[in-house]
């Protein structure tokens, strides 16, 4: 059977950003990226959780497979920081992994204020701070010449 397509699947030698990445999927997606050659970005919210994926990850890979930038995907200044740091450390960008997401109670029978505040966060996180950050790469992905997005839902 003929190949579908003559892309390349190697992330070897790529670029690549994972949201959410201190924790659960994150967290092996970084890993495995970094285990099949690739820089890795690993944001997430806090320092030390942050700092723990990028040391294991510098322990298996080297002092330049991973960088931490601590990251609320909800706050689009803090994205825009994400994407500056990442192109100043690896000088491009070929991979977004948009996979910080919360699931926070809302229900019918919450306070107003209280399910408000809980929908407005859950929407900020999994939907415009995905959107945000892929507005925000898009000129990397796309002079990269193999630019990838991925969104965990």
């Amino acid at each position: 059977m003929a190949r579908l397509s003559e892309l390349s699947r190697s992330v070897e030698g790529k670029v690549a950003i994972v949201t959410g990445a201190a924790s659960g999927m994150g967290r092996a997606t970084a890993r495995l990226f970094a285990d099949e050659g690739a820089r890795v970005i690993v944001a997430d919210l806090g320092v030390d959780r942050v700092a723990t994926v990028v040391d294991e990850i510098v322990a298996a890979h080297g002092a330049d497979s991973a960088l931490g930038v601590v990251t609320d995907v909800a706050d689009h200044d803090q994205l825009k920081s994400l994407v500056e740091r990442t192109v100043e450390w690896a000088g491009g960008l070929d991979i977004v992994v948009n996979n910080a997401g919360v699931s926070l109670v809302n229900s019918a029978f919450q306070p107003e204020d209280e399910f408000e505040e809980n929908w407005a966060r859950t929407l900020d996180i999994n939907l415009t701070g995905h959107a945000g950050l892929i507005r925000l790469t898009l000129p990397y992905l796309s002079s990269s010449g193999e630019g990838r997005v991925v969104n965990v839902d």
